[in-house]
């Protein structure tokens, strides 16, 4: 997180309001009180392999974050910025966690869903099936990446994941859903 963005604004109705953004320093707002939405952009990579099928790309918080240290979480993720597209936000939030470079065309809306009281969140799948994985941790939110096998992923949500994701079925369910739709499960 960069304490000197302004966050996107948010209607009810998952509108953006134009010019009207939240101080990033403040943290987010639940965490003060405060009714404003925000939007957060979401980024899961998934492979195909021979070995293991279908495989989702885990990023572990390094020990310096301030929520949920040493915990997984989704590949990529996090605010959209005063001004910013969602896609403009996803392909930004690839880049500055874990150095993956995608584009527009690379992502498949899954779903827009309420995160949380004051949060919407916009989720898109990548293929990474046969792309090179070099992926560089930017901005020291990140300590290392590991792919997890579809078949496991109960477990490793279980053991590992980051609190509200070990008690996020709704995401997990949309995303499965997701998949089978488009033959991949």
């Amino acid at each position: 997180m960069h304490h000197d963005e302004m966050w996107q604004v948010y209607a009810l109705n998952g509108e953006p309001i134009p010019g009207e953004g939240w101080d990033s320093a403040l943290g987010n707002p639940e965490d003060s009180g405060s009714d404003k939405i925000v939007g957060v952009a979401i980024v899961f990579l998934y492979k195909i392999t021979e070995e293991n099928g279908l495989e989702f790309l885990w990023q572990k918080r390094s020990e310096k974050v301030d929520r949920y240290p040493g915990d997984y979480d989704i590949s990529a993720g996090g605010h959209v910025n005063l001004g910013e597209s969602l896609v403009e936000a996803a392909i930004r939030e690839a880049h500055e966690e874990i150095g993956a470079e995608i584009n527009a065309d690379d992502l498949q809306f899954i779903i827009e869903a309420p995160f949380s009281k004051n949060r919407f969140a916009w989720a898109y799948a990548v293929d990474w099936t046969g792309r090179e994985e070099n992926f560089k941790f930017n901005d020291e939110e990140v300590s290392e990446v590991r792919w997890v096998p579809y078949k496991e992923m109960p477990d490793f949500l279980a053991k590992y994941a980051k609190k509200p994701l070990k008690d996020d079925d709704y995401t997990f369910i949309t995303m499965e859903n997701w998949l089978r739709m488009h033959g991949y499960i």
